[in-house]
């Protein structure tokens, strides 16, 4: 594990990404005398949609982050495949989904079988710590969430069918942080698109069993930061309804998705970002955790513009190489 960056290396990072990003948080950074811990950074996507565009540059960022942090987790918020197969592969001279050309689609006369293999190869390889699925991560059959690099990342603790898929949530420890991180898991249940002839079930984040799952996550972990695929307004519901008697969220954070807005803020307390649609901006939570006090004593969140960064190379060439094996539409 690398070692934790010193102040004046933050202050330089911070400087960087406060360039090129779109909102920060503008709470005053504890003074060093003040803090005793280290920084974990959660950095987000979501809403990718088979799309390549900037996500060489995302594996940039995330090596950016880790060449001076020792504590940094990545997540996908959901919704890395497009629409229904059906669509993706009968769309006639249609070249465009939601105003995107296409990407790491396969033409719209491959076989079904075939359709999603790309984004799926893309998404094992960029190793999200965690993936919440989005409504349209059913599309191409459950058997393409079962491969064995995706399985083992995914996380959705509203999901009842299909069983076992899923874990709750995935526990990070750390022992030179001396903190446990839960990333918690709650699936889109809105307008899911499955495969033909197989059942998906997934219940809304309001519901008492899904949070009293949370609740039961929260409590294993010294640090709990949800991943959502859900609509503006359940996201509020989570801060709602799992929450102190005061109010106060029992979340540090929470990263979303499906809604394809940008932003990032703090609420009550907590921080809140969603990347947006494809791939302009990535999510960057950052919890300051005091390892003498065990507890977090700052959240902050931002917009990180992923198009002020270099493409990483490896990442390039393996987008490049399915692009041969995965053509673009013609």
């Amino acid at each position: 594990m690398r070692q934790s960056f010193s102040v004046l290396q933050l202050i330089v990072f911070s400087m960087a990404l406060f360039q090129c990003s779109k909102k920060s948080d503008p709470a005053p950074s504890p003074g060093p005398s003040a803090f005793h811990g280290v920084r974990v950074y959660i950095i987000s996507m979501n809403d990718v949609h088979e799309y390549s565009g900037k996500l060489a540059q995302f594996q940039t960022l995330e090596k950016k982050i880790c060449d001076t942090a020792a504590h940094v987790y990545t997540v996908m918020a959901g919704d890395f495949f497009m629409v229904h197969h059906s669509y993706n592969v009968n769309r006639c001279d249609q070249q465009t989904d939601y105003g995107v050309l296409p990407d790491l689609k396969v033409p719209k006369d491959s076989s079904q079988l075939t359709v999603g293999l790309a984004m799926a190869r893309m998404i094992e390889y960029l190793d999200f710590d965690a993936i919440v699925p989005g409504n349209h991560d059913w599309t191409y059959g459950i058997a393409m969430l079962q491969r064995p690099a995706l399985i083992q990342k995914l996380i959705g603790c509203n999901i009842s069918q299909p069983s076992g898929l899923t874990a709750d949530y995935l526990s990070f420890t750390s022992g030179s942080g001396h903190y446990t991180l839960n990333l918690i898991g709650v699936a889109g249940n809105d307008n899911i698109h499955t495969k033909t002839g197989e059942s998906v079930i997934i219940h809304p984040v309001t519901t008492t069993t899904s949070v009293n799952k949370i609740k039961s996550a929260i409590a294993t972990g010294n640090m709990n930061v949800l991943v959502t695929h859900l609509t503006n307004a359940d996201d509020q519901s989570a801060f709602t309804n799992i929450c102190t008697g005061q109010g106060v969220p029992l979340f540090d954070g929470l990263c979303g998705g499906h809604t394809h807005n940008s932003e990032a803020k703090l609420e009550s307390g907590a921080g809140y970002v969603k990347a947006g649609l494809y791939d302009t901006y990535a999510g960057l939570t950052c919890l300051w955790w005091d390892t003498v006090k065990q507890q977090v004593v700052r959240r902050t969140t931002q917009l990180v513009c992923l198009g002020d960064f270099n493409p990483d190379p490896g990442t390039v060439a393996l987008i490049d190489s399915l692009h041969l094996v995965y053509p673009h539409y013609p």
